[in-house]
Order: structure tokens, then sequence, then C-alpha cells
């Protein structure tokens, strides 16, 4: 039988693992192909694609760079990509549909394509105005220009569509999802307590992200430095970075007398690990959405997270927010942790992935955004 499928091309840097199930959604209507520059400097992703996604890694140029973050006061290592295979692959592919994520040379070679060949292009978005704020005058200039090209786009979610709309980007052309995670794997029941919580002085402290500077792990660890003499905790660090050794004795010398580091865990050790603390902070000086969010949500655990994480308002109590660069709003959180009044999880702001993958399969098979996508929120296997 003739395959009917149309044919949808998904562009990107590298490939993400937390999407591949809202790209399997896709493939229900469509025939998938990613094309992707290669693995992600500094990630130590595994990716284990289903067999009705294709990936086709195009040849690349990924040019080291730094970006000033939106606090003003961190750097971040990052790689201009610039994935000039796009310029074989899609004529050679014919899709009827691309998405394209961001705004740049990937993006500019997707709606080239698209203007010649009548094909729809989608831009996946995810800057928020604050991540946003440093760019140079000739960047907004492109940005403009591009923008105004794009007729469709998924936003990450509300602090992402604020940027876009404040950048003259049209509200009904705008698909918000928001960034998900396998749910599944967060739900589960605790089984058993990971052997390092068995002793562990509480109430225990958690954080989970890599070891660099936007992270914010310093300022969480002056923070708890001002309570050591007052309070017995346990804080816990799960990742790995350029950051590491620093931090460590930034932890020694700031009295911190309860202090466990872990490396990179697997998705069902690290459910267990926030499953097994008493709160989540998540410090980041610069995130545009904080996915370890959703999942110390879904988890169960009280979250205390940065106001520079783009996920912050859509998934959080005002209370749960605070300011990085203020003593006073970090102090005010840790007390709320420390007396035990931090406001609880609320799984119901988060939408799941099979809610997600539905959302943006409808609006692409009817090229705009589509409100035919209603599914209840279901968390299966949650208690």
């Amino acid at each position: 039988m003739k395959n009917t499928k149309q044919k949808l091309c998904i562009v990107i840097n590298s490939i993400a693992p937390y999407r591949i199930p809202v790209y399997s959604v896709l493939t229900q209507s469509f025939d998938v192909t990613i094309l992707h520059g290669g693995k992600e400097a500094g990630r130590t992703w595994s990716v284990d694609l289903p067999g009705s996604l294709r990936e086709i890694t195009v040849w690349s140029f990924k040019i080291p760079t730094r970006k000033k973050m939106g606090v003003g006061t961190v750097h971040d290592r990052t790689y201009f990509h610039l994935n000039l295979g796009l310029l074989f692959w899609l004529p050679k592919i014919r899709p009827d549909v691309i998405i394209s994520n961001e705004l740049g040379a990937r993006t500019i070679m997707a709606l080239l394509y698209g203007v010649l060949m009548r094909v729809p292009v989608w831009v996946w978005w995810g800057g928020t105005m604050h991540s946003e704020k440093n760019l140079g005058g000739l960047k907004k200039k492109l940005r403009l220009a591009i923008s105004r090209r794009v007729k469709h786009w998924i936003s990450y979610g509300e602090t992402s569509t604020e940027y876009l709309e404040f950048i003259g980007v049209n509200r009904a052309s705008i698909l918000q999802i928001q960034n998900c995670v396998k749910q599944e794997t967060f739900l589960k029941p605790r089984l058993s307590v990971p052997v390092y919580f068995v002793d562990a002085v509480r109430p225990v402290l958690l954080t989970v992200g890599q070891l660099k500077a936007r992270k914010g792990i310093d300022r969480l660890i002056h923070a708890c430095g001002r309570f050591a003499s007052e309070k017995d905790f346990t804080l816990i660090v799960v990742g790995q970075g350029p950051e590491q050794q620093k931090l460590m004795a930034l932890a020694e010398s700031e009295g911190l007398k309860h202090r466990i580091w872990l490396k990179n865990q697997s998705q069902e050790e690290l459910s267990l690990i926030y499953r097994s603390a008493d709160a989540f902070i998540f410090p980041t000086m610069e995130d545009i959405w904080g996915l370890v969010v959703n999942e110390a949500i879904l988890s169960g655990v009280p979250v205390l997270c940065s106001r520079f994480a783009g996920c912050a308002p859509e998934l959080l109590e005002e209370e749960n927010i605070f300011d990085p660069l203020d003593d006073g709003s970090w102090d005010k959180g840790l007390r709320r942790i420390f007396n035990g009044t931090l406001a609880a999880p609320d799984r119901a702001r988060i939408k799941t992935w099979q809610e997600v993958g539905t959302m943006i399969r409808a609006s692409l098979l009817e090229g705009r955004v589509s409100i035919a996508y209603e599914l209840p929120q279901v968390y299966p296997g949650s208690s």
C-alpha cells in the first residue's frame, strides 16, 4: 500500500532525548526525519530512537563562542551551528512541512527552501525576555527580519510567547506548548531509598544540573553557608561540569558539614533521588525553561526556583520563586524550606508529553494553530 503520510523534517542542532516521545507522536501522521548536526558538546545524553523516527547527521560547522547571560555578570560557552548539509538534504527529502528550532542560520535555510517550494515552516522557539536581553544590534535586526517571514510558531511556554509578542509576532500564530519530560519515569512509587539518603541529616536540599557558572550553584552554596551554623541539613548536588572542583572547595569554605556530590544519573535513578529529598532548589542565572523543575514536581518534591528559569511563572506559585541575585530573597526561600512552609508541587500545571505531541500534530495537520487537541491531564502511575 502506498504511504499517504506527509513528510516532516525537523531541523535541529542535536537530538535531545526528552523530545523523542513528542516526536514519536508526530509519526502517527507524518514520516518524520530529524536533520541534526551531531552530538551536542558538553552533553552526556544517550539517545535511543524508535524505528519510526529517521535521523540524519548533516554536514555542520560548530564554532565555539561565549554568550553573556541575561544577568550581565555571567558568561557561558556556547556554539554557533552552521548546518550547511541542510542545503543538500531538504531538496533530497522534499518535505511537506518543516520544523526549525530557534532563529538563526538553520531557520534561514529552512525558510529559503520553504519559499522556493511553497512548504510551511514552523519555528520552535524557547528564548525569553531575560535570555535575549543582551543581543547585539545586528543580531536583533536579523532576528526581526527572520521573524517577519515566519508564519507559524511553537513556543516553549508563557515566557517564550511573551518574547515573541515583544518582537511583533501575532499571538494567533503561536502554538504555546510546554517543554516536557516523560512523566511516567517520575511518577513511579518510591520502592527504596538510595543508600546515601539513609543516614543523611534532614532536611535534604537537592539541586540537579551542569556544574557551570550559568547554573548558579555557587550562589546556592553561599546562601546555604549563611545557615550552616544555625541549621542542620544536607545539600546534595547532582551533576558534572567545569566548575566542580571550584564548587566543592567553596562548599568546604562555607562550612557545609553535610554535603554529597553525585555525578550525572540515569532518569530512573534521578526519580528516586528526587522523591527522597525534602526540597529541590533550582538556582539558575538563565534557563529558557528548566526541565529539572518538571522532574521535581512530578516526583512530588517542593520546589524553590530562580525567577530566571523560563518555567517558573507557569509551573510554580509566586512564593516558590526567588531572586538569586538578592540575599534576602534567598534567605526567605530557604527559611520556608526549613520551616516546612514551601508550597507543595502542583502536577496539574504540567502538560504530559502525549498532550504536547498531540497539540503539535493537530496544528501541523491543519496548517495553523489548532484548538482541536484537548486532552485530559492524566499522569499514569501516580498515587
